[in-house]
């Protein structure tokens, strides 16, 4: 169970400030697709969105006690660190997003030779798993608010994540801020190999041992492999495409 803080660190200020940006960068990303067209997918436009999204998820994050949790609450305590079996369930989860994400996921995605930037593509994809690392403990903090017992939180949290983010990607992440990556037959198998493992052992641990900071940050570095692997463009990079378009196997490019 996670021991969460109720005080939230941003002040209101502060947060009216983000709603703003996150307005302004939504507004910004509309005028720019207008020009371009609906179906047309534009980096610039993409980072914009991006941008109002995490902004966003931290400020559910700063309402939820999350955000306090994990900036003020140690990565983990010295008596599990002292742990064995802490140590082998926090490899455990390591390992899982390793796989999945640097050997697994890769299988099904294509970069539509789009020109690479490592350092650009690791960062946004660390905040991007980052923040939404920090949306997903919200969830968490939710159902833990109901008083339930700490398995009953990790299953409703898991049905939740699912949920939301399965409908997230395929209405809108996968359409309007990632570009286009995804081999057709490995829609499913993304899904049944790298993002549900991630939640059968990263949920456990969190009931098992609330490192809620570890838990985020195996969200940024599942996401920020992720990113890389895409090749998540550049806001200044000259590349349009069909917004949303997978390819088959058969099709497979760069």
């Amino acid at each position: 169970m996670i021991q969460l803080h109720a005080a939230a660190p941003l002040s209101p200020l502060l947060v009216i400030l983000l709603l703003v940006l996150a307005m302004v960068c939504a507004l910004a990303s509309i005028r720019r697709q207008a020009r371009a067209g609906a179906g047309i997918y534009l980096p610039p436009a993409a980072w914009l969105r991006a941008l109002a999204y995490f902004t966003l998820c931290l400020i559910v994050a700063n309402y939820s006690g999350v955000l306090t949790t994990v900036l003020e609450s140690p990565l983990a305590t010295p008596e599990q660190v002292a742990n064995p079996w802490w140590l082998a369930m926090t490899g455990a989860c390591l390992l899982v997003i390793v796989i999945g994400y640097a050997l697994i996921w890769p299988r099904g995605t294509f970069s539509d030779g789009r020109k690479p930037h490592p350092v650009l593509s690791l960062l946004y994809g660390a905040v991007w798993g980052i923040c939404q690392g920090l949306l997903f403990l919200s969830f968490w903090a939710a159902a833990q608010g109901s008083g339930l017992g700490v398995w009953w939180v990790a299953l409703i949290s898991y049905i939740v994540i699912g949920a939301y983010n399965g409908c997230l990607h395929n209405f809108y992440w996968d359409k309007y801020v990632s570009p286009p990556h995804n081999y057709s037959e490995w829609n499913a198998r993304k899904v049944l190999l790298c993002h549900t493992p991630n939640l059968l052992i990263c949920l456990p641990y969190l009931a098992l041992y609330g490192n809620a900071g570890i838990y985020v940050l195996l969200q940024g570095l599942a996401l920020a492999i992720s990113a890389y692997v895409m090749r998540f463009p550049a806001w200044w990079d000259d590349y349009a495409a069909e917004a949303g378009a997978e390819r088959l196997i058969a099709e497979r490019v760069a």
